[in-house]
């Protein structure tokens, strides 16, 4: 890399790392920043094809991506001749990079820092313009900024029952009158989270969360008898059935059963079963759910 290119990432970090004390971030909150504390990016600035109006020096345009590296490096690749197309043309400024990759011309790569990708516009020499690559700097510590703080303030957001166009959930489970019932936010959440799983087709990931979510339900349960305190600290499956076994709830063998044979299914699901198999494993699961809220819920809230 030669001093020219050296000189420019040098004044790029410089404005990124004061765009984000200037945004205010926390020193210690900067591990959301891929370009903070003591990590380099390699930046390659890809040379595409643009239409020249008028037959003098215009704005060059580049594709400009970042990757996480042992040091901090920039290179340019032209990809004028490749790019010169009708097809190339078309495109918005957003499918420039996907277009690139489809055709090979760029690495498909989860590396790429999404945060960093642009389009620069910039008359050469390059070295001369070196306002453009702070503005580009600036601009990529400020989206990266935006796009954290929003994950960071939804993270804990609930999600709302969730939207299919399977209607299982409503015509045969009625799930959404059982969480009005419920009315505990928490437990609202991880159940819905499990439906997503679900609609997803993810099965294991559904059957282990409908486990806990059956867990949470039983102990919902002995809260509203003000038995939870049988339970002990750190319970397990074992514990909250030793706990259903107990007066006011008193299952007989029969009942004990069932439950035990819901918290066998959850553990039985792995990535070798069939998927029609973890499917209807899933479906026994989410029918135990709903018998559980029938049959112990419903009675304790008297």
């Amino acid at each position: 890399m030669n001093e020219a290119f050296e000189h420019i990432l040098s004044n790029m970090k410089k404005e990124y790392l004061a765009q984000i004390n200037y945004i205010g971030v926390d020193p210690n909150d900067e591990e959301r920043f891929s370009w903070a504390e003591k990590r380099h990016l390699s930046f390659t600035m890809y040379h595409v094809f643009s239409e020249k109006i008028f037959d003098s020096d215009e704005d060059l345009c580049y594709i400009v991506v970042a990757r996480p590296s042992k040091e901090d490096s920039l290179q340019i690749i032209d990809l004028e001749k490749e790019t010169h197309s009708f097809e190339f043309e078309q495109l918005t400024n957003n499918e420039y990079l996907p277009y690139l990759i489809s055709k090979q011309l760029v690495q498909k790569s989860e590396k790429i820092v999404p945060t960093s990708v642009t389009t620069l516009f910039i008359i050469p020499p390059i070295e001369k313009r070196l306002f453009r690559f702070k503005e580009l700097a600036k601009n990529f510590a400020a989206r990266e900024y935006k796009i954290t703080q929003k994950e960071l303030t939804t993270r804990n957001i609930l999600e709302p029952f969730p939207v299919t166009k399977n209607e299982i959930f409503i015509d045969t489970y009625h799930f959404d009158d059982m969480l009005k019932k419920l009315n505990n936010n928490q437990f609202s959440d991880e159940f819905n989270q499990c439906l997503f799983a679900y609609t997803h087709e993810k099965w294991f990931l559904c059957a282990a969360g409908i486990g806990s979510c059956l867990e949470h339900l039983m102990l919902l349960i002995l809260m509203n008898y003000n038995k939870a305190a049988q339970l002990g600290r750190n319970p397990t499956a074992k514990d909250y059935l030793k706990a259903f076994t107990r007066d006011p709830i008193c299952l007989d063998a029969r009942q004990q059963t069932y439950i035990d044979t819901l918290f066998r299914l959850r553990n039985s699901i792995d990535h070798h079963n069939a998927g029609i198999t973890s499917k209807r494993i899933c479906d026994m699961l989410l029918d135990g759910v709903t018998n559980v809220f029938n049959e112990y819920y419903v009675p304790s809230t008297n």
